[in-house]
């Protein structure tokens, strides 16, 4: 009975041998303690001894220092991967990129604000200028340019965001953190003379070219506006925008312009978000209903010959460098190229821009619509 006493007084407490120096440990609570077992709880069975502060301290500097070699020797053996991918890399003829390319390229540059001969361009999470209406789109620009061999890690990026299979010698990159260098040109250009060997490709349109840029543009600038009608009615989610949604945006994509199809995602969000007021339905009812609506709104129109009025083109100030590209400097018609131009007619226009004089190519195209296409008043 005494010793069960003394057990669950604090001055009583037994003191705990250090496992490294052999000093005495006193117990702080008797939460701590144990008087059944004679131990420190947080130090049982299995568990390695405990240390006094001394020894913990100490435990704790080696620990920091073997931690550090670790990082270092991982940044080492990085920084050297990187090395030997820009030794093995290619110069590039910048003349001879395709026109998608070129498109892409021409963007990124422009949208990364380069100084004056500069080639290191910036992670895409420190710019300001926004590459593409989504990140997801800009995130896929880097990716293809990378794929490439246009763009290359640069050496003076922060190793961290790389990490490297040792066994293969295989970077990967995280596409937002990293900095990018520009290959080097075959014949030496620099990158004013790239800058402006790209702008003059952009005056030679492919159209199949072309009409891929398009839909690649068109999805992102309806996901963006998409989402951001989710979030004006406060009922935004991360898989709001799902697979089957991205499905049925390019389906309708080939019948109506990107105006257009604001008009249809305004009203289809519309009116399931008045739904979700009636109450009668769970928020994941609402997303599974997101793709048929968009259909039923669409159909409805187009089967009955109605014209769905575009929305109109937002200010370029506040667009992505690639769709301001698109719209005015390749198809030569911003405003009216977002809301008239379909995709199933974006070959068809690119090869009346190359055989009609510029400052009439686009007039002349959309003046010759039939009434139910013409632009609303």
């Amino acid at each position: 009975m005494v010793d069960m006493l003394r057990s669950a007084c604090r001055l009583h407490f037994p003191r705990i041998c250090c496992g490294s120096c052999g000093g005495p440990i006193s117990v702080a609570t008797r939460s701590e303690y144990s008087s059944i077992i004679g131990t420190i709880h947080r130090f049982g069975k299995g568990l390695p001894p405990p240390l006094c502060s001394a020894c913990s301290s100490a435990a704790l500097t080696r620990k920091q220092g073997t931690d550090f070699l670790i990082v270092k020797s991982r940044r080492d053996h990085v920084a050297g991967a990187l090395k030997r991918l820009h030794e093995k890399a290619k110069p590039v003829d910048y003349a001879k990129l395709s026109f998608f390319q070129s498109c892409l390229l021409y963007a990124a540059l422009l949208a990364a604000n380069l100084a004056p001969g500069e080639r290191v361009v910036p992670p895409l999470e420190m710019q300001i200028d926004e590459l593409a209406a989504t990140p997801e789109l800009a995130d896929e620009i880097y990716a293809r340019l990378c794929t490439d061999g246009i763009f290359l890690p640069a050496l003076e990026s922060n190793v961290d965001a790389y990490s490297l299979d040792r066994d293969t010698d295989a970077i990967t990159v995280n596409i937002r953190a990293g900095a990018w260098t520009l290959a080097d040109d075959l014949y030496g250009r620099s990158i004013d003379e790239i800058l402006t060997l790209l702008f003059r490709r952009l005056d030679q349109p492919e159209p199949a070219a072309v009409e891929a840029l398009w839909y690649l543009v068109a999805e992102d600038e309806c996901k963006r506006y998409f989402v951001g009608q989710w979030e004006r009615y406060r009922f935004a989610h991360p898989g709001v925008y799902s697979a089957k949604v991205s499905t049925t945006l390019q389906r309708y994509l080939d019948q109506c312009s990107i105006g257009q199809m604001w008009n249809v995602i305004y009203y289809a969000v519309k009116n399931l978000a008045a739904l979700t007021q009636e109450g009668k339905h769970t928020p994941q009812h609402i997303y599974n209903m997101l793709p048929g609506s968009i259909r039923r709104y669409a159909d409805y129109r187009l089967a009955n010959g109605q014209s769905i009025r575009p929305w109109h083109r937002p200010t370029p100030a506040g667009a992505s460098w690639v769709t301001n590209i698109l719209l005015d400097k390749i198809l030569k018609a911003g405003d009216i190229c977002f809301e008239m131009l379909k995709g199933q007619d974006v070959a068809k226009y690119v090869e009346h821009l190359v055989t009609k004089p510029i400052d009439c190519a686009a007039a002349t195209w959309f003046s010759t619509l039939p009434p139910s296409s013409a632009r609303p008043e």
